[in-house]
């Protein structure tokens, strides 16, 4: 797999920016909502794709689920294999979602969270989804959770700051291009002494009827959107929580 741009930002900086600023209790509740909205029972084989850090891993293995985790990282994934401890679940691979090594139906479920969809645009995405489709069990359910276009423009920020828990500072500017439907990020991380980081990437953010479509292209048919993962109605002040199958 080739390097992308982004690939640097999902890495060691990855853990000490981003993940140290999201609440790590939340995952837990999330994983108990998603289990709930799907109903995944105990013993279902379920994938985590991306898993980042596995912090969604570990937390529906404990609710019994048989989690493969797949992340394109091998640093998330050594952090991952880290927080799951010794149990047999969850498991992670080292993959590209784009081309997943499981064989057909092999998942009752694939979850995909945290807007991990974006970073190859249109036709990548298209191609990962077709792979979630293939690898999920005849009535398998996909759960996509992600920032959707009406939601970010609701509240846009062209520029924010975060004090990091290392005495750092986090500083980010956006520009969103309104025709690409693309979110351009420069992010710096200033440290105490002084030396300063830089990062960027592009996120392609979906509006809920174009993520439907593209899921539809990938060749599912039952498609819902909901606000969170209790199935609260999708609105502008909320994320997407899109379900298929």
């Amino acid at each position: 797999m080739g390097e992308a741009t982004w690939d640097r930002m999902f890495d060691e900086l990855y853990l000490r920016t981003y993940a140290v600023l999201l609440d790590p209790a939340a995952a837990a509740g999330h994983a108990e909502q998603i289990a709930r909205l799907v109903a995944f029972e105990p013993g279902a084989d379920v994938l985590d794709c991306p898993c980042g850090y596995g912090r969604h891993s570990v937390e529906l293995a404990r609710l019994g689920c048989h989690v493969v985790g797949a992340d394109r990282s091998e640093v998330l994934l050594a952090e991952a294999r880290r927080r799951s401890g010794e149990g047999e679940w969850p498991r992670f691979v080292h993959a590209d979602y784009r081309d997943l090594p499981f064989e057909d139906a092999s998942f009752d479920g694939v979850v995909n969270l945290f807007s991990s969809l974006g970073y190859w645009g249109e036709e990548g995405d298209t191609q990962a989804l077709r792979e979630f489709r293939r690898v999920l069990r005849p009535g398998g359910r996909l759960v996509v959770e992600l920032m959707h276009r009406d939601f970010l423009m609701s509240y846009w920020a062209g520029k924010s700051w975060d004090d990091l828990p290392d005495g750092s500072l986090m500083l980010e500017e956006r520009e969103f291009d309104l025709e690409r439907g693309v979110n351009v990020v420069r992010f710096e991380v200033v440290e105490p002494d002084g030396n300063r980081i830089d990062a960027s990437y592009e996120l392609r953010v979906y509006s809920a009827t174009e993520l439907s479509a593209l899921v539809r292209a990938a060749a599912f048919s039952d498609i819902a959107c909901y606000g969170d993962f209790e199935g609260a109605p999708l609105s502008r002040e909320s994320r997407l929580v899109l379900v298929a199958s």
